[in-house]
């Protein structure tokens, strides 16, 4: 394992760091375009460049214009660097075929779920949060029984060992050493040779298939954000965005489905964990919260930018759940909360994520990268009929705590939104400390050092 004196840029980061470069990716979008980043809508359009390109069909690109979506070619690229800095792709990593089939359908249930959202974790976690949407915090708080339920479920299947926010394999072989065995007993088998499985060869080559053709599009169509449709300066920015986004999530792991489901550490023992047969590493970092405070980092950074742009720029603060027009809070956020949740945990990964494991080498990514696109196409054919049964079931207007608290008195919007800033980095505070103390280490070792070298036992705590 690489040591706390190894260069930054070829070691792995703690949570905390990897989400505040998401945070920063997310506030240059922010700077830019007013919003936080929107990922599934841009997928959908890239799906619908191969039918326009390639198979001249016309299914998802009924509802999706084709386009390239340069925040998705960012966070592709920049999972891969780190894999290039840390010379190791995660091909090695073995899946058995059961795991396999449980990605694809959590990709088939969040992409639905993306839809009706409508929005990714991503979306509603990283974003949403950080504008204070009453949506966003609808979804967080309704999946997280769901993501627990889903966590629970795969691992009685067996797969628990699979649930680790890495697969390093220097840390892999550490764990077998010290004779964790659930730490490396299904990812590794020395004799796995990926490019010999029919699987893996076929997911790479229709992930091949979907970013050749996006790039055909992006550099020689004439979409919305083809370099030759329109200012190259916007596309850099996307592509910037993303590629801090995917740098930040294959350095650390962090993402949505790992920070909703650590909490439930709070109220668990050890034993409960060991039955499941949950990685030694997996509990460590769960009971210190390492991904909340993850999530926290990224959700503080856009905050911290929209509440500067709102108090002294004028800029409003954005709409997470902008559709149907004028509600903040519709049944589909109800409905999507356990979509998300739960195909977020059978894809080990929610959707930034998975770019982040899929520019690694994942295999679980790239399938479940496939599971959304048939995701989406329910709402492909029946988008009417679903966007009418929501839009009649729409429950509060109020897009975001500062409106539903504060009304229209402009002094208690601003220290509501101030407090509320305040919340996260006192909450932010009260999770490291708390996160640190609870698995023996210093704050410092818990902001700094890689998550692996301190979750994993010296070699003189061998159990």
């Amino acid at each position: 394992m690489k040591n706390k004196h190894t260069p930054i840029l070829t070691r792995q980061w703690p949570f905390l760091a990897g989400g505040l470069l998401v945070g920063l990716g997310e506030l240059i979008y922010y700077c830019a375009f007013g919003t936080f980043i929107p990922v599934t809508t841009g997928l959908a359009k890239m799906f619908s460049t191969v039918e326009a390109n390639i198979t001249h069909t016309q299914t998802i690109s009924r509802l999706y214009s084709p386009d390239i979506h340069w925040v998705i070619i960012g966070a592709l690229l920049g999972a891969w660097i780190v894999g290039r800095l840390e010379h190791e792709s995660r091909n090695w990593v073995r899946y058995k075929p059961g795991m396999l089939l449980l990605a694809l359908l959590g990709g088939m249930i969040f992409g639905f779920g993306t839809r009706i959202g409508p929005g990714c974790t991503t979306h509603h976690i990283f974003g949403g949060l950080a504008v204070m949407s009453i949506a966003s915090f609808t979804i967080a708080i309704t999946g997280l029984p769901f993501a627990f339920a889903a966590f629970v479920f795969v691992s009685k299947l067996g797969y628990g060992p699979y649930f680790k926010h890495q697969e390093n394999k220097a840390s892999v072989l550490k764990a077998r050493d010290l004779g964790l065995v659930q730490d490396h007993c299904l990812s590794y088998d020395e004799h796995y040779r990926p490019f010999r499985n029919p699987v893996h060869i076929s997911a790479w080559l229709v992930l091949a298939v979907l970013i050749g053709s996006s790039l055909y599009t992006g550099f020689f169509g004439e979409s919305g954000q083809a370099l030759g449709a329109g200012a190259l300066l916007p596309n850099i920015v996307r592509f910037a965005a993303g590629l801090a986004l995917g740098f930040g999530i294959a350095k650390s792991g962090v993402g949505t489905e790992c920070g909703l489901m650590a909490p439930e550490s709070l109220l668990l023992s050890e034993e409960h964990y060991k039955k499941l047969n949950i990685p030694f590493i997996t509990q460590r970092m769960f009971q210190a919260l390492m991904p909340v405070a993850g999530v926290l980092g990224a959700v503080l950074v856009l905050n911290a930018g929209v509440l500067i742009g709102w108090l002294f720029f004028g800029r409003p603060i954005p709409d997470a759940a902008p559709k149907p027009t004028g509600w903040g809070l519709h049944i589909g956020h109800l409905m999507a909360a356990p979509c998300l949740a739960i195909g977020s945990v059978f894809m080990i990964g929610c959707e930034i994520r998975s770019y982040g494991r899929i520019g690694l080498g994942y295999l679980t990514g790239m399938v479940g990268l496939i599971g959304f696109y048939l995701g989406y196409l329910p709402y492909v054919y029946y988008n009417e009929a679903i966007d009418g049964f929501i839009a009649r079931h729409a429950f509060v207007a109020s897009t975001n705590w500062v409106e539903l608290l504060a009304g229209n008195n402009m002094a208690l919007q601003r220290t509501v939104a101030i407090g509320y800033t305040l919340l996260l980095v006192a909450l932010l505070g009260v999770v490291i400390r708390y996160g640190a103390r609870r698995i023996g280490i210093s704050a410092r070792d818990y902001v700094t050092r890689p998550t692996d070298d301190v979750c994993l036992p010296a070699q003189s705590e061998k159990k």
